[in-house]
């Protein structure tokens, strides 16, 4: 027995010297360090806190929570946090059921009646893992002629929910971010609770956990220690106006103490349970099997995976309205990093630096290491044939090859591009942070691209922006109305170029990709493929891009001699 014992306490030590060695002793110092770009007297800042071993070790705050008064971030100060409010949304559903009042695979329909004319049914996990089948509402509401300043009250969203119901894919069958889901949610578990979601969750989850500095903002309210949020213009800021109106989904503000005790719940649940924690980590569900556990994968919660050196990272980040939240967590380790700040840009990276402090010693030590990759040389002259401009049909974008010192490279946007490094006379490896290869086929007509990420392969077709078919453009003018937006678009023809031309938005120009397709030159105007008759005579166009089910355009009818001088 005495040997056992002896044994017992040599794997304790053995066990807390390797937690030791994993977790270094970090000082305030060196966390100061990694946001000292943010330590001024004249600029908005962020704040930090710092979850270690289930302990609020560190919180802090740096530069200005508001510039005209000149009042520095603290400890108290209250940030919005958009998005990552939802996880509080799922840990109410969760509470729910466990409880026994709602079961997380119920058709949402048997609570809200007035979805009820939807063909499919939509459950609540469905909601929750963005795969309801309904439009991200951003996007349709932009599309609609809404314009980001206009009051959008909820009766309006349900409206436009109900319009798309003849027009939404199988439930279940694909992965599409909509707040117009979480919107539907929180009405839920009001109806369920029987008082205000955001009464519900303030009482049952941030009252018991401690979250004193968590203030929804419901009605405009005065909300003490805001900080104001700001946009960058040049060397100085602008205010950014929060209107509630903006968005569909509750307003929440809090600090990173707060949210370093929602971390701590996760870790050890006190007003959950560890099923309800398991089944919020677990990873979402698209056509009845779970995702892929690869970067930015999408969990229950709302979160996200990345392999972070090696381990095992997960993340919720906002950047909206101003303000930049991350909340990270490393499950492994039981450490959590929260960073908030209000300058208006991404601030993540800060908040994974400081992470890193504490486990840097279990990381891999090499990351960007490229690999030493089996090449085979080609001339310029053979590069060549690679070159041009390629249509990505699945993502709706456009990529361009090109050499640049004898090297061919892959460009997405200014600034954003890849080596392509050969393996063959015709396939290729990326130099990015994912695995991904290359392959053309210079026989096709016109010649392909293929670009293979993991399991997923894109098909990009070769393009000519003065084709032949590009030259009468006229046929493509008239007015097309699509019914699951309610409105109409019209297209003409203006020094030489295709418009798309609504009375509540900006003209869009339409620049031509392959034979009857077209790119908007504005956000969410990617595919314009325009579609026609037996008699090749136009009849309407699909508008594709993400965060929508693919929306018909049907053109109106015109005459019978219009419709021959357009063929």
């Amino acid at each position: 027995m005495k040997k056992l014992v002896t044994i017992f306490l040599c794997l304790v030590f053995v066990t807390s010297f390797s937690q030791e060695v994993k977790k270094r002793k970090i000082t305030p110092s060196q966390i100061d360090a990694v946001f000292s770009q943010w330590d001024t007297q004249n600029k908005p800042g962020i704040a930090v806190g710092v979850l270690n071993d289930g302990e609020i070790v560190y919180t802090k705050g740096y530069g200005l929570a508001n510039l005209e008064h000149k009042v520095p971030i603290n400890t108290e100060t209250k940030f919005h946090i958009g998005d990552l409010a939802k996880e509080f949304t799922v840990y109410a559903l969760l509470l729910l059921e466990e409880r026994g009042q709602l079961s997380l695979k119920d058709d949402i329909r048997k609570y809200m009646p007035n979805l009820m004319p939807f063909p499919n049914p939509i459950s609540i996990t469905q909601l929750i893992h963005h795969t309801s089948g309904l439009n991200n509402d951003e996007v349709s509401k932009a599309l609609a002629g809404w314009k980001i300043e206009d009051v959008y009250t909820r009766e309006q969203a349900y409206a436009m929910i109900r319009n798309q119901k003849k027009f939404a894919p199988n439930s279940g069958s694909v992965q599409r971010f909509s707040d117009a889901g979480f919107m539907i949610l929180e009405d839920l578990i009001a109806k369920i609770s029987k008082m205000p979601y955001t009464d519900f969750v303030t009482k049952q989850i941030f009252a018991p956990l401690g979250m004193r500095n968590s203030v929804f903002d419901t009605e405009g309210e005065v909300i003490a220690n805001k900080a104001q949020g700001y946009f960058p213009m040049g060397d100085s800021f602008n205010n950014s106006t929060m209107n509630r109106h903006h968005t569909l989904l509750s307003d929440l503000y809090t600090t990173v103490g707060d949210m370093c005790l929602w971390a701590k719940e996760l870790r050890a649940p006190q007003i959950g349970t560890e099923e309800m924690v398991k089944k919020f980590n677990k990873l979402s569900v698209v056509n009845g099997e779970e995702v892929e556990e690869a970067n930015l994968a999408l969990y229950t919660g709302g979160h996200r995976y990345w392999n972070y050196r090696g381990a095992k990272k997960l993340t919720h980040i906002e950047v909206a309205g101003g303000y930049a939240s991350k909340l990270i967590r490393y499950p492994d380790y039981d450490l959590a990093v929260v960073v908030m700040g209000n300058d208006g840009e991404y601030n993540g990276y800060a908040g994974t630096g400081a992470s890193a402090l504490y486990i840097e010693d279990f990381l891999d030590s090499n990351p960007n290491e490229s690999e030493k990759i089996a090449s085979k040389k080609l001339s310029k002259k053979q590069l060549s044939t690679f070159e041009g401009d390629y249509w990505d049909v699945a993502n709706h974008s456009t990529r361009k090859i090109h050499i640049t010192n004898d090297t061919l490279r892959y460009f997405r946007t200014s600034g954003n591009e890849s080596a392509l490094v050969p393996l063959s006379n015709n396939s290729f490896k990326m130099l990015t942070w994912q695995d991904v290869s290359v392959s053309f086929d210079t026989k096709a007509n016109p010649k392909t691209m293929e670009v293979t990420v993991g399991r997923d392969t894109f098909h990009l077709i070769k393009y000519d922006t003065n084709a032949s078919w590009t030259k009468n453009l006229n046929r493509f003018t008239g007015t097309y109305y699509a019914e699951a937006l309610d409105t109409s678009y019209s297209l003409i023809v203006e020094e030489g170029k295709l418009k798309l031309i609504h009375p509540r938005l900006e003209p869009i120009q339409l620049d031509p990709r392959t034979p009857d397709l077209f790119t908007g030159n504005r956000r969410y105007f990617s595919s314009i493929a325009f579609e026609r008759d037996s008699n090749a005579i136009i009849t309407g166009f699909q508008l594709a891009t993400d965060g929508i089910e693919d929306i018909w355009f049907q053109k109106e009818a015109i005459s019978h001699e219009s419709l021959i001088k357009t063929k």
